[in-house]
C-alpha cells in the first residue's frame, strides 16, 4: 500500500526534491521576505504548500532522521513525514470548516503553540551567536593568560599496613634500594605505584606543603591515612598545559549559550508584571517529582537549548589566581586528562587527596 501510494505522489515533486538532495535537502538556506532563497515546496494541499524544510524538520522530531544528517527524496523518512504532513493539513482545514478554530478552548492551545514556536525562535538565535566561530575565539583569546595556571607534580607511592614496615622500607630505600622493587612487593595494583600528574592545588594542605618543600626525585613520608602507612616519590614537576581552542570550544559554546539565556531571562522577569494564582513562599524551594498519567499526551518537543533555569555549565577556563567563577560549585579544570584527584581509588590507594594525613616527625 505504502508503495502504490509512494507511486501516486506528482513526478514533479520527486524531480524538485532529487535535485535538492546532494546539497542537504530541507536545510533552511534563508529566511522568507528577508533576501534568502525562497523555500521549496514540497506539495500543496488546496493550495496551500508544504515546504521541504518542514517535512525534514518533521522527520527530525519523529526521529527518523538525525538533526545532521541530510533528507534523501528517496527516503522513507521523506515520504512519511510527507504524508503525515498532508493528513495534519487535510484535518487542520477540515477542523477550521467544522468552526472548531472559533473555540475557546482550541484558540487557546493554538496561541499555547504560537508562544512556543516564538520562544524556539528566540533559543534558536541565542544558538547561533553561542556557535559563532568569532564569539568563540574572543572568549578563548580573553581567557588565554588565565589558561596554562597552576602546577602538576607527578608521584607514585608505596602502601604499608603499619608504622613498622613503612619505616623498615624507607631505611631500605635510604640505604639505596630502588623504589620500584619495594613497590612491587607492598602494592597490589601492579603499577609500581604511579600514580601520574596530580594538580597540586587539589592536594590536602598537609601534602601540598610536603611537595612544596620535597624537590624531583626525593622521598615524602611515611604519611598515614585512614589506618595506612605511605611513603612518596617525587617523580616530575610540570605547568599545566594550555587547551587548545577546539578542546574548549564545546564548553565554550555552552557558557555563552547559558550567560545570554540567564541575562535575557532575568532582564525579562525584571520588567514584566507576573501574577501568579498562588505565589510561593518565601524561602522555600519547590521539591519532589511529577509523574505524568499512563494517558498523559507526549510532552511537546522542547528546545535543544537549556532552559533559563538550567545549571550553570562549568567555566570554560581554568581560574588563575585572583580570579573568581561565576560558579565555583560546577567548575572543573580544563586540563583533557582526569588526574588521580578527580578518580580517587579507595582511602588506602590515595591518600594524597585526604584530609586525614599525618606525617612523621
Amino acid at each position: 500500500m505504502a508503495t502504490l501510494k509512494r507511486a501516486l505522489l506528482p513526478a514533479v515533486l520527486f524531480a524538485a526534491a532529487i535535485a535538492l538532495a546532494s546539497c542537504g535537502l530541507g536545510r533552511d538556506s534563508g529566511a522568507d521576505g528577508e533576501g534568502g532563497t525562497d523555500p521549496i515546496v514540497a506539495a500543496t494541499v488546496n493550495g496551500r504548500p508544504i515546504f521541504i524544510e518542514d517535512v525534514r524538520a518533521h522527520a527530525v522530531a519523529r526521529g527518523w532522521l538525525r538533526e545532521t544528517e541530510d533528507l534523501d527524496a528517496n527516503s522513507d523518512a521523506f515520504y512519511l513525514a510527507l504524508e503525515e504532513l498532508i493528513q495534519v493539513r487535510l484535518f487542520a482545514m477540515e477542523a477550521e470548516a467544522r468552526g472548531f478554530d472559533r473555540r475557546a478552548d482550541v484558540r487557546r492551545q493554538i496561541e499555547n503553540a504560537r508562544e512556543r514556536v516564538l520562544a524556539n525562535s528566540i533559543y534558536d538565535e541565542i544558538d547561533a551567536r553561542a556557535t559563532d566561530p568569532q564569539a568563540i575565539e574572543r572568549l578563548y583569546r580573553e581567557n588565554v593568560n588565565r589558561l596554562g595556571q597552576g602546577e602538576e607534580v607527578h608521584l607514585r607511592q608505596i602502601v604499608f599496613p603499619t608504622r613498622e614496615a613503612a619505616d623498615q622500607a624507607k631505611r631500605r630505600l635510604d640505604q639505596g634500594e630502588r623504589f620500584e622493587v619495594i613497590a612491587f612487593e607492598q602494592n597490589t595494583s601492579g603499577d609500581g605505584g604511579d600514580l601520574g600528574f596530580s594538580a597540586v592545588d587539589d592536594l590536602t594542605t598537609a601534602m601540598k606543603q610536603e611537595v612544596n618543600a620535597t624537590t624531583v626525585g626525593n622521598l615524602i613520608g611515611p604519611i598515614e591515612a585512614e589506618g595506612h602507612w605511605y611513603i612518596y616519590q617525587v617523580l616530575d614537576r610540570r605547568t599545566r598545559g594550555v587547551p587548545s581552542l577546539e578542546t574548549l570550544r564545546p564548553r565554550i559554546i555552552d557558557w555563552l549559550r547559558y550567560q545570554e539565556i540567564t541575562q535575557l531571562d532575568e532582564r525579562l522577569a525584571r520588567d514584566a508584571r507576573v501574577e501568579r494564582l498562588r505565589q510561593p513562599e518565601e524561602g522555600v524551594e519547590p521539591g519532589g517529582e511529577v509523574t505524568a498519567p499512563e494517558d498523559a499526551a507526549p510532552a511537546p518537543v522542547t528546545p535543544t537549548t537549556p532552559a533559563p533555569d538550567a545549571n550553570a555549565p562549568p567555566f570554560p577556563f581554568p581560574m588563575g589566581p585572583g580570579a573568581t567563577a561565576p560558579n565555583p560549585a560546577a567548575q572543573t579544570p580544563a586540563t583533557p586528562a582526569q588526574t588521580p584527584a578527580t578518580q580517587r581509588p579507595p582511602p588506602q590507594q590515595q591518600p594524597a587527596t585526604q584530609e586525614s594525613v599525618t606525617t612523621s616527625p
